[in-house]
């Protein structure tokens, strides 16, 4: 039966597992601690914002880049590529903490992190055993997840207990991932096959179709984005930051993972609008937290616990949903719409947080994201159940497609 295939022996999926652990634990420990590198060197919380910003930036142009990486390098090199780009320039920001040098180090690095998420969330579509593409998803989402559930909440604390170039030039990590490039782009490559030329969408037309799912992800993750990168300062306590960090990805990372097996076996709008409440809520509460400057723990952590389980819950539940709507023909512009969802709001939402922290009060900007997740809330409702392949479906497409690529040669590169 399909639903007992494993998922974690799948070939392929360890090497794509432990190549997301060790680049996702470089990306986590600096998400934090750049910013405060910057704060450092005497930068605003403007300033700060635009590190995460520039992050991003740089890991949207990459994901656009992606289909032509592929195409000229493999899979094999494009992967170890992304590790590169990710994990070099860290030592080299250690060396100095302005504010443009700093930048200057943060665009490669997002530069490798944009070909790692595309490549990542298509490698694990592709390799997900017939029936099982959320839980290869979500089991994916978790090897991301971890490091950031370990290393994101003990930044501020090893910031505050070692020297910060020491920390920022462990960022280096993602190239202990080069090992498990090879195998795994081998193995994307023998169960990748040419799509249907009638088959495959035009882009916007995909886009038209995951347009829901993606308003949704770039919510949620303007949201977290703005946590992840400001809770060292709105905190206050650097044990109170980490607490705070800790909780916040150890539930998100959680979430991911469960998410995903539910979002193969129910239909998705009733938990999209479970999970924005979620977050509304949450939201709401960490506005109420910061408003003092040492933000009561009771409250902080209930809000982090409600947008923790909405931020990892929805990035599952809305890769697989827009899978779906797009159809496997069409898995890498969804891949890469998806991915420069996830990252822009990741980054729209810690600038946009700066300019509040700014002009008024961080409470400021959490109080208008909680107002916008309640809205997003009612529009998924009113959406009401458009056509859409289903759970049941996917699992029949997965058959096809897993029929089909017996019948098809491996090709180098991507389709």
């Amino acid at each position: 039966m399909p639903r007992r295939t494993s998922v974690a022996t799948a070939p392929g999926m360890p090497h794509l597992l432990l190549l997301a652990l060790s680049c996702a634990s470089g990306f986590a420990l600096l998400l934090p601690v750049s910013p405060q590198w910057a704060v450092h060197g005497g930068a605003d919380a403007f300033g700060a914002g635009l590190v995460t910003a520039t992050l991003m930036a740089t890991t949207v142009l990459a994901q656009l880049l992606v289909r032509a990486a592929l195409r000229g390098l493999g899979w094999s090199r494009t992967l170890a590529l992304g590790a590169l780009l990710l994990g070099l320039p860290a030592p080299v920001q250690a060396f100095t903490d302005g504010l443009g040098a700093i930048l200057l180090t943060t665009a490669p690095r997002g530069l490798g992190f944009g070909i790692l998420t595309v490549c990542g969330s298509t490698a694990a579509a592709t390799l997900a055993p017939p029936g099982r593409q959320g839980a290869a998803i979500g089991l994916y989402g978790l090897a991301l997840a971890l490091p950031q559930t370990v290393l994101t909440p003990a930044a501020p604390a090893l910031a505050a207990a070692l020297p910060l170039p020491a920390v920022i030039a462990c960022g280096a990590l993602p190239v202990l991932g080069l090992p498990f490039a090879r195998g795994l782009g081998r193995a994307v490559e023998a169960r990748t096959a040419p799509p249907a030329p009638e088959r495959t969408a035009a882009t916007a037309t995909v886009l038209r179709r995951i347009l829901l799912p993606l308003a949704t992800l770039l919510l949620v993750t303007s949201a977290g984005g703005a946590v992840l990168t400001f809770t060292p300062q709105f905190a206050g306590r650097p044990a109170l930051a980490a607490t705070a960090l800790f909780v916040f990805t150890a539930v998100a990372a959680g979430a991911r993972w469960v998410c995903g097996v539910l979002a193969d076996r129910f239909a998705p709008r009733p938990l999209t609008c479970a999970l924005l409440v979620a977050a509304c809520a949450g939201l709401a509460l960490i506005a109420l937290a910061v408003r003092s400057e040492r933000p009561p723990l009771p409250g902080l952590l209930t809000g982090l616990v409600l947008l923790g389980a909405a931020y990892g819950g929805l990035q599952s539940i809305t890769l697989v949903r827009a899978l779906d709507e797009a159809g496997p023909e069409n898995r890498h512009t969804t891949s890469v719409a998806w991915n420069i969802g996830y990252d822009s709001g990741t980054g729209l939402g810690s600038l946009l947080l700066g300019v509040a922290a700014q002009v008024a009060a961080f409470s400021t900007g959490f109080t208008v994201l909680s107002g916008v997740a309640a809205l997003a809330a009612v529009v998924v409702l009113s959406a009401g159940n458009r056509p859409h392949h289903g759970p049941a479906a996917s699992a029949g497409a997965a058959k096809a497609e897993a029929a089909d690529r017996e019948t098809c040669r491996p090709l180098s590169g991507h389709p």
